[in-house]
């Protein structure tokens, strides 16, 4: 069965949708005027996982998101309901992933709506696990950077008779471990801020389940219901 969010989740996450909508065009105007001014710094960074012996270096980690975006005290507030409630309940748990992604991609409309949607910056590490972000105008900001590690799991065995019964049902075909970072970052003009995006401060970690739901018996098969192929999750 498709899951959904629980009414009081959804009422929270409507209800700072529009408290942010109306927090957007006052808190967008110090950041354009410091553009405008150029009052600005630059923002560098390194993903790294921990050496699992005390001898070996870190190791780089390529394929981070990364978001640079203007501080709202009502996203941010958000972010720390959500991960507050993570063992109220299974759905709570199960639907974190989807309410952090939808909070942060909300506020990026907000802020475009407000004209400040240039302020919203997004970046992926590269090889060798490093992100950089220029001219970024004086103030406060939040970072949130999040990687998955997706895990696929075996399918039930279905017998050919059966295929018609799951077709239009979600089902879940493998999840990802989804780690997410978040900073506060104070960016001074003239001045290069560094940061580090380690295993030990990693700020929540969700599941974030991959599903297919077959339109035909065909599908069934090809999604890896009864199939022995080893299905990708989504990344």
């Amino acid at each position: 069965m498709r899951r959904a969010l629980a009414w009081p989740a959804l009422a929270g996450l409507v209800a700072t949708t529009l408290a942010v909508a109306a927090e957007a065009p006052t808190l967008v105007a110090p950041y354009l005027r410091a553009r405008d001014e150029g009052r600005t710094g630059v923002v560098v960074g390194e993903a790294l996982a921990e050496p699992v012996r005390a001898s070996a270096g870190p190791t780089p980690r390529p394929d981070v998101s990364v978001m640079l975006l203007p501080m709202a005290i009502e996203l941010d507030a958000e972010l720390s309901r959500i991960r507050a409630g993570l063992r109220d309940s299974e759905r709570a748990y199960l639907t974190a992933a989807a309410r952090l992604r939808s909070a942060r991609e909300s506020y990026e409309r907000d802020l475009a709506y407000a004209g400040g949607g240039e302020l919203s910056r997004g970046e992926v590490t590269d090889a060798a696990g490093r992100f950089r972000f220029t001219d970024v105008p004086a103030g406060q900001w939040l970072l949130v950077a999040w990687r998955d590690v997706p895990r696929a799991v075996a399918g039930p065995r279905i017998s050919k008779r059966d295929l018609g019964a799951f077709v239009g049902n979600t089902q879940i075909r493998g999840h990802a471990a989804v780690e997410y970072w978040r900073l506060a970052v104070d960016v001074r003009p003239g001045v290069t801020t560094e940061l580090r995006l380690h295993d030990r401060n990693v700020w929540v970690t969700v599941i974030q389940e991959d599903t297919i739901t077959p339109s035909s018996r065909a599908e069934t098969v090809e999604g890896g219901m009864g199939s022995k192929r080893r299905q990708d999750t989504t990344r």
